[in-house]
Parts: C-alpha cells; structure tokens; sequence
C-alpha cells in the first residue's frame, strides 16, 4: 500500500484494516511512502517485474509520483486505487465524500450559522470535488448562498494559510467546514492567532477522525468515515483480481458517515 506522508494519522485506521483483510486471506501488507516509490522508480520497477508483490493499493494525493508509480504496476499487477472515484482500468474504493460534507454543512445550518465557508481539498480533483458538492447541497437546502471556498489542503501549515487568506477578505465567515482533518488544526491555530474564541466567534467541522481530536482546545467536532472499511475493502478487491476478477469501481454508502459533536461548534 503506497500512500502520500506515512505518518500522517488519517491513514491509521485504513491501514488496520487492510491489514486485517490481508492476513485473513493469507497475504503480508507492505506500506510504502508514494513519493519514495516514484523517486526511486527503478527500485520499484524491478520489485514489480521480479513479481516481489502482488498487487498494490494506492491512495492518490496532489503530486506527480502517481503517475509514476500507476503507470509501472498498472500492466503488471493489481491495481486499486484507494479513496478514489476515478473509473477506468484499475480498480477503485472511494467513500462516500459528498454526504459527509453535507452532514457537515447541515450541522452547522441547525446551529444557525448563515455564513459558512469551505477549506476544500483541492486535490486529488474527484475526491475534493465530491466534496464540494455535499457542501453546497447542503447550503443550498437552507436556502442560503455559497459561502467563500478557498483551497485548505492537507496539512495543518495549509489550513493556516487558507484561514489567514479567509478572514483577510470581505464579510468574514461564521463557519467553516474543513475538508482535512489536519487543515483544521492549522486553521484553528490560525483562529487563536487572529483573536478569534472557537466556537464563540468561529465553528470548525472538519471531515475525519483522528485520536488526538478530542485533545485539541476545544476538541474538534468531525464528521467520521468507515476508513477501516475502505481499508477492508480495498484489500478484497484487490484479492478478487488475483482471482481473475475484473477491476471494479466501489463507493461505500451503506454506512453512514457519522457527526461527532465536539467543543469547536457552537449556535450563532
């Protein structure tokens, strides 16, 4: 399983899963960080050829190393792409993106906020995308207008920036739903900084779990996706095609993403 930052705690519970997926069937999984794969493409190269793995998941982020590595394995091995809704070749698992934004959105609409902005992902494009659209699906049912979107991305140094850029523009928002976990911590040290109070003078949601969540002042409300299913998942379809199966494109929306309701919203 190639993935973008290994250490980066969204991925924990995937992992779990795939793990225990893997060795229930019999198979070792291997993590491997994407970039590294790329860089050294040729090291790569010959794991695939000398047929050293058997098929590999791969969680796509924002950088060219994709490419790279999807265009090696994606002729000789198995191929599933994780958290993704792209259809062609290669096999796909992708959550159900737009709900949870929606859940979101609307939590924050019953709380009585009518100014609610966006930290969007940005990339990969299908995943930030879905995301989008649970968020002004939500807005747009409360008969309210899309708030401001400005891209958060994936790190909490990102979700600082982007807050900083958000509350430097006209009308300030009074919500904000963040579309990574980890951007949402940037942006609410950003918050801090600026002389905001959270939840007082800004709500945060953000999208994921993570465990040191309930740890931040205030702890974090979320909105929590079956990831060790995806991690599950994942893993048995790349196992259908070693079984001679043809790559499939599955969306998990039979479980529900779920609200956590923490300390960092509140009723405007």
């Amino acid at each position: 399983m190639a993935v973008h930052d290994t250490s980066n705690p969204v991925y924990s519970d995937i992992l779990v899963g795939a793990q225990q997926e893997a060795s229930a069937s019999g198979y070792a999984l291997l993590l491997a960080d994407a970039e590294e794969l790329a860089r050294s493409d040729q090291t790569f190269e010959r794991l695939v050829r000398g047929k050293r793995i058997d098929g590999l998941l791969l969680q796509r982020g924002s950088s060219t190393a994709d490419a790279t590595i999807a265009k090696i394995a994606a002729t000789r091995l198995p191929l599933v792409l994780v958290n993704d809704r792209t259809r062609g070749a290669v096999g796909s698992v992708a959550l159900d993106d737009d709900a949870a934004t929606y859940l979101a959105t609307r939590h924050l609409v019953e709380l009585g906020h009518t100014a609610i902005a966006h930290l969007k992902l940005g990339a990969p494009k299908a995943r930030s995308e879905a995301r989008v659209r649970g968020w002004r699906r939500a807005l747009h049912e409360a008969g309210l207008a899309d708030g401001p979107q400005l891209r958060g991305g994936h790190t909490p140094e990102e979700g600082a920036a982007a807050l900083h850029r958000l509350l430097a523009a006209d009308g300030p928002p009074t919500a904000i739903v963040v579309s990574n976990v980890l951007a949402a911590v940037g942006a609410m040290t950003a918050a801090r900084e600026a002389g905001l109070r959270i939840p007082e003078d800004l709500s945060i949601v953000a999208v994921h779990d993570v465990f040191f969540a309930t740890h931040l002042s205030p702890p974090l409300t979320v909105v929590r996706l079956p990831l060790r299913e995806l991690g599950r998942r994942s893993v048995a379809a790349i196992l259908r095609q070693l079984e001679g199966g043809p790559p499939q494109h599955e969306i998990i929306d039979e479980l529900a993403p779920e609200l956590v309701v923490r300390g960092s919203t509140a009723e405007r």
